[in-house]
């Protein structure tokens, strides 16, 4: 089963707007079973919309729209959606006393304008959107879908997830796609590749496939089987086989499974050993916390940082002391362990992490070069550091040198519930 995405609005096409919209919608339909055939962003021009709408029908079996169906004269989705079905726009007076509760909720005048958000081809199934003022719209031709919904992410992820696509489900027979991903960090997209050389090879004749998805510091495998509804049993033991044996090829660098991140993975093996940590952070400026934090209930096992861009703030807060500034410089094993230990004796954690570089594009040396960067992590039996280089790009620096400590957090935490175990 095919399905075609488009997103309209100008904001996207002059790079105003980022569109998420397509990512995660692509991300929801593929777990879901569908195929997406195409995904395409267009202007809020009529004919453009028309077009799309033509291409999406023409080769998928389901086409969702994004955007234009705001109150003002540029959003037209509505209209031509109308005209493309040959329906009229008539008025929904329990949809427009919605929108007038909506705007009352917040003290917002209601205006004519958005009253007219309620006025709706006659022919469309109205699906309700409880978190703003558009509503979505359901049509059906010739066994085909057409949905259009709101361009705000969070009101278009309530529809989906609450409207779309249990009609999608309802509505088309699909076959059985199931997928596991399996998350990775501090080894890159070849070396894991070598590792699995011979187990990958193997696997188009079962039926199975591998994808690989890197980003900065962290690389997702991810196993996917697809059959006729019938067979959903066989391919679940056949999915839950193959992970297992990609799971023991790769063990020492596997740290989650889905879609956890390295900060959640490492919050959630703190948290299962009742342990905690906090963070002490130069070149990257409070990004490792900053990762931390964006995880629901980091606080479990988070309690915060200490962003010692400047030496005085490394000497007085975290206890560095001021001889191994002057003579190793704040760019150092010696100054990144000190700073890792002097966060975690402070905040009184299980655990303390470093970060001190050269983040650029200035301030390199021949001996400490533009993208080098000392880390260290501090727990109960000790100290280590590591030195690494990520390349002459800022932003990069400090993401890549992010990722690299949680991942050498996770590790060492890791370790150290195995020794304790085999203690």
């Amino acid at each position: 089963m095919r399905i075609h995405l488009i997103s309209i609005g100008d904001e996207l096409l002059i790079g105003q707007t980022v569109n998420t919209n397509a990512a995660w919608m692509g991300q929801e339909l593929t777990m879901e079973g569908w195929v997406v055939s195409g995904t395409e962003v267009i202007a809020d021009k009529p004919k453009d919309i028309v077009d799309a709408l033509d291409r999406g029908l023409a080769s998928a079996d389901a086409v969702l729209i994004t955007g234009g169906l705001g109150p003002t004269k540029d959003d037209v989705t509505k209209h031509v959606l109308a005209s493309y079905f040959d329906t009229p726009l008539v008025m929904h007076e329990s949809i427009a006393e919605a929108i007038e509760a909506w705007f009352n909720s917040r003290n917002v005048p209601f205006l004519e304008v958005n009253r007219l958000q309620a006025m709706l081809p006659e022919a469309c199934t109205v699906l309700p959107n409880p978190l703003g003022t558009a509503s979505g719209m359901w049509f059906e031709r010739d066994g085909k879908v057409v949905v259009s919904m709101p361009g705000v992410p969070y009101e278009m992820e309530g529809l989906m997830t609450q409207e779309v696509l249990p009609r999608l489900r309802g509505h088309f027979e699909l076959p059985t796609t199931l997928y596991e991903t399996v998350v990775t960090a501090g080894i890159g997209e070849s070396s894991l590749a070598a590792l699995v050389a011979s187990w990958e090879d193997g696997l188009p004749a079962k039926g199975v496939s591998l994808a690989y998805l890197p980003s900065p510091g962290q690389v997702k495998m991810r196993l996917g089987v697809h059959g006729p509804a019938s067979d959903r049993a066989k391919l679940e033991v056949l999915i839950a086989s193959e992970t297992a044996t990609l799971l023991e090829l790769i063990e020492p660098h596997v740290v989650g499974r889905g879609n956890i991140d390295i900060a959640g993975a490492v919050l959630q093996l703190l948290e299962s050993q009742g342990q905690s940590v906090s963070t002490a952070e130069s070149c990257t400026g409070g990004t490792v916390a900053q990762m931390l934090t964006a995880v629901p209930g980091a606080s479990a096992s988070y309690l915060g940082s200490v962003v010692a861009y400047d030496n005085l703030v490394k000497q007085e807060v975290l206890g560095v002391p001021a001889s191994a500034l002057e003579t190793q410089g704040a760019v150092s094993e010696a100054v990144v362990r000190a700073m890792a230990e002097g966060v975690r004796q402070r905040l009184g954690t299980t655990w303390g992490v470093a970060t001190s570089g050269v983040a650029g594009p200035s301030g390199g040396t021949e001996d400490k070069p533009v993208g080098m960067v000392w880390m260290a992590v501090a727990g109960p039996h000790g100290s280590k550091a590591w030195v690494h280089r990520f390349g002459s790009q800022r932003a990069r620096i400090v993401q890549r040198a992010s990722r690299r400590i949680l991942t050498h957090l996770h590790q060492e935490v890791k370790n150290q519930g195995a020794s304790a175990l085999e203690e």
